[in-house]
């Protein structure tokens, strides 16, 4: 595996660098600096006035909130291809969240001033990175209409199939979610307590929807759990 940003395989579809077009994406790549954190190590710190954006290039990133009751809640899961605190970035705010590696990862560090001048030369990146802070946006905004009007269990399958959407890749009978969660992570992506997270798994399993192993969540049936996220069918793609 190569942690420099220039490894052979393809950036995933929808990330921000597998948007970019291959001159911009070089662009981007070629500045800042390089590092590599452990496991558990923060690379953003909620409150803290920033200085770097992150792109990642290799591994998975937590991004959650201390509320003021203390209560920590998972606002998402950045992976390879993402960029982390683009935000703060574009509008010299405070950081809105902690960011953690859940595994050994890489990215590139970009200051400020660095991000600014590579926007000012790629309009067309900065339309791909505006749409990705809409896309975020657009998240929030279904994850709150969804915790208001919406008992745990489709939240949990609306949930699943969002991460599935970014992060799912193949396996052997199914769909991984595609990133290592504990069940309380989840529990906290989802809003509810780990009991209500607990039996809405057991559910799942019981009907042969997902299977769960350590830190991983198997889609063995996606029509099945897109009826428990009270979802329509989702119709192949037109020919």
């Amino acid at each position: 595996m190569r942690l420099d940003g220039y490894s052979p395989r393809s950036w995933p579809a929808k990330s921000v660098i597998g948007r970019l077009s291959e001159p911009q994406r070089r662009d981007l790549l070629d500045l800042g600096v390089r590092r590599e954190f452990a496991a558990g190590r923060v690379l953003i710190q909620q409150g803290d006035s920033g200085t770097h954006v992150f792109v990642l290039v290799e591994g998975h990133a937590k991004v959650v909130h201390e509320s003021d009751s203390g209560r920590t809640i998972l606002l998402a899961v950045r992976s390879r291809g993402d960029l982390v605190g683009e935000l703060a970035g574009m509008d010299d705010s405070a950081r809105m969240a902690r960011v953690v590696a859940v595994g050994a990862i890489a990215a590139r560090l970009l200051t400020f001033d660095e991000f600014s001048g590579f926007l000012g030369r790629h309009p067309g990146a900065y339309r791909v990175i505006s749409g990705s802070v809409a896309a975020k946006l657009r998240s929030a905004t279904d994850k709150i209409v969804d915790f208001s009007s919406l008992e745990v269990p489709t939240r949990l399958a609306r949930a699943l199939l969002r991460i599935l959407d970014d992060h799912g890749s193949p396996v052997d009978g199914g769909m991984s979610i595609g990133i290592p969660l504990t069940q309380p992570e989840l529990a906290a992506v989802v809003g509810a307590s780990e009991p209500a997270v607990h039996k809405a798994l057991a559910e799942l399993r019981k009907d042969g929807v997902i299977s769960v192993g350590y830190r991983n969540y198997v889609v063995r049936d996606l029509p099945g759990l897109r009826r428990f996220a009270d979802l329509p069918p989702k119709l192949p793609p037109s020919p």
